[in-house]
């Protein structure tokens, strides 16, 4: 079963720690599907996609994450949707 997934993807921000200004970073939140959290932001998509894959193979809470692991992100008001 998918318990986690990516979402809003999009262009990250340049990082002064990128040596190549010309290259893009794609990245995006990871999604708790039975919760609907986000649990993480702003992250590329490579390392996405790896914490992914570990988390829906078992390197998790099974897709219920406990609301005191998540204190830093803020709910946005507009939606169901946490922020960072």
């Amino acid at each position: 079963m998918v318990n986690y997934k990516i979402v809003n993807e999009r262009y990250l921000t340049y990082k002064s720690s990128n040596p190549y200004p010309w290259v893009v970073e794609v990245g995006g939140d990871i999604l708790e599907t039975k919760t609907n959290q986000i649990i993480k932001t702003g992250i590329d998509l490579k390392k996405a996609k790896e914490m992914i894959r570990h988390l829906n193979f078992g390197g998790g809470f099974d897709g219920e994450t406990p609301t005191f692991f998540l204190s830093d992100i803020k709910k946005s008001g507009s939606s169901n949707q946490y922020l960072v």
